[in-house]
């Protein structure tokens, strides 16, 4: 069984940009835990909703749909930019298309820099082992 959020994070940690500003310890799932340090840039994946079928056939599922947003957060605007061009990039390179939605912004109170993304993939048919 293939498991698309390892797919996910093994794209971003081989992109060098990601590779370089964060670094794979960096990429986390889902959450931060709370002694997790948010000075240094960092990125979480989520799934927006559980995988779904995509395409049927004969009562069969022929594809998978997956949705994720991906967080990209900084200290620093301008590295939450190019962190969030690469993993743009890297998701693009993977299949998955951006959807709208998301958030761009400068949160005050953490004093964190925001980019948070949504993408979408269809697996290609037959390819339903997630």
């Amino acid at each position: 069984m293939k498991d698309m959020m390892m797919e996910i994070y093994n794209a971003l940690k081989a992109n060098p940009v990601i590779l370089e500003k964060v670094g794979s310890d960096r990429i986390k799932f889902y959450e931060l835990v709370e002694t997790f340090d948010t000075t240094k840039p960092f990125i979480i994946i989520d799934a927006l909703v559980p995988q779904q079928a995509a395409y049927f056939a004969s009562n069969k599922v022929l594809s998978k749909k997956f949705s994720y947003q991906i967080n990209v957060e900084s200290e620093n605007a301008l590295v939450t930019k190019e962190i969030a061009k690469a993993v743009e990039t890297t998701m693009r390179e993977n299949g998955f298309g951006q959807l709208t939605g998301g958030l761009d912004t400068y949160f005050k109170d953490t004093n964190r820099y925001v980019d948070a993304r949504r993408y979408r993939k269809n697996t290609n048919i037959y390819d339903t082992d997630y």
